[in-house]
């Protein structure tokens, strides 16, 4: 017997294969440069992620500041809105006044001597205004004045309508409607 105890049963053969070429030691080499460059690029974006978290909240910010700036703009709109329609009202009624002007200046003028007007007040009727009610008080006056008056309103082509005349001791209470000459 041998005097081996243990025996070898393979036989020297061949490489079944051949060897790897060269150029795959650079695998390796490429797998860690793939790591680190995947490293790279997440770190990479998770800081554009947090870059992009801040410029929304940068935006939001800024968001609710021009709709708060849109919400004020919009109240000072209205507000100018209203002035704007309460000016027009007051045009309107300055424009209403033209025709009113001059009878004021005629009645003030048609009054002589030591007479003075206490009160005088011209009121329009929205559904008529060609027609004007006058109401006076004069102090120191007599009929003479009244018809003074009266004919002052002639001249601008108002006619009296159911004139109303009360006296008081030293006041002349007048009153009446002036209706346009043409009606």
């Amino acid at each position: 017997m041998s005097d081996y105890l243990c025996h070898d049963f393979k036989s020297p053969r061949a490489d079944a294969s051949r060897r790897l070429p060269s150029s795959f030691r650079f695998v390796p080499i490429a797998f860690y440069l793939a790591i680190v460059g995947g490293i790279y690029f997440v770190t990479m974006d998770i800081l554009s992620l947090r870059r992009a978290e801040q410029e929304r909240v940068t935006s939001e910010q800024l968001r609710k500041e021009h709709e708060e700036t849109k919400a004020k703009l919009a109240e000072e709109k209205l507000k100018v809105d209203v002035e704007t329609a309460k000016a027009r009202d007051v045009a309107k009624w300055v424009e209403g006044t033209r025709v009113l002007q001059p009878i004021c200046v005629e009645a003030a003028r048609a009054i002589q001597g030591e007479v003075k007007i206490a009160e005088f007040a011209l009121d329009r009727n929205v559904q008529l205004p060609s027609q004007i009610d006058v109401s006076m008080r004069l102090t120191g006056a007599d009929a003479s004045q009244i018809a003074a008056v009266e004919n002052a309103f002639g001249k601008l082509n108002y006619r009296p309508y159911s004139p109303q005349q009360a006296r008081t001791q030293e006041m002349i209470d007048y009153r009446s409607t002036l209706v346009f000459g043409n009606e």
